[in-house]
């Protein structure tokens, strides 16, 4: 029986590790890829970002955190932004506004938004919670409209309707077409 050395063991490990590189190297060549436009395809998707947040702070002070799925920047004149499952929150001087929605368009300069599929919007300390579909504006102005149906909770009234139209951030609200008015009214208790 013959023993094996320490030194023919390690040639053949050395010997077993670079042909499993030359081969590896080998199969992952394009020549023997069957789909050569897959590759293509992967690359153009690139300028999409998974997993994102994004800090910014403009000139008045407002701060805006923005956390989404998935983020596409697509260069053109107005810089689109492309957001997916997106929450944003804005603090303008210890107010807390959060936004959520399923996709979310922003446009000129993270001025004008396109906000669709489930939008919420929930001024905590305001006890305001906006419910809709789509809603669509501007941040800068603080004007934003939809024609789909609202939900709006704002201290101890619900409003349901169809249609609504906010100007300068709530000082004029709007809701267009039929609603219904509902007042939660406090009850104390008498001892």
């Amino acid at each position: 029986m013959k023993i094996i050395s320490g030194k023919t063991i390690f040639a053949s490990l050395v010997f077993l590790l670079i042909m499993s590189f030359v081969v590896n190297n080998f199969l992952n060549n394009d020549y023997f890829s069957t789909d050569k436009n897959k590759y293509k395809r992967s690359s153009e998707n690139q300028d999409k970002m998974i997993g994102v947040e994004i800090r910014q702070q403009n000139k008045q002070g407002d701060k805006f955190l923005i956390i989404a799925d998935a983020l596409e920047e697509i260069e053109s004149k107005d810089q689109k932004v492309i957001l997916e499952n997106s929450l944003t929150t804005i603090d303008q001087k210890g107010i807390l506004t959060k936004i959520s929605a399923g996709n979310a368009i922003i446009t000129n300069n993270y001025n004008n938004f396109t906000f669709s599929n489930k939008v919420k919007i929930t001024k905590k300390t305001r006890k305001f919670t906006l419910t809709t579909q789509t809603l669509t504006g501007t941040f800068k102005k603080g004007n934003y409209h939809t024609n789909d149906d609202v939900d709006i909770i704002s201290g101890n009234t619900v409003i349901k309707g169809k249609g609504l139209q906010i100007k300068k951030n709530g000082e004029y609200i709007k809701i267009k077409g039929k609603a219904k008015l509902r007042m939660l009214l406090l009850q104390k208790n008498v001892f």
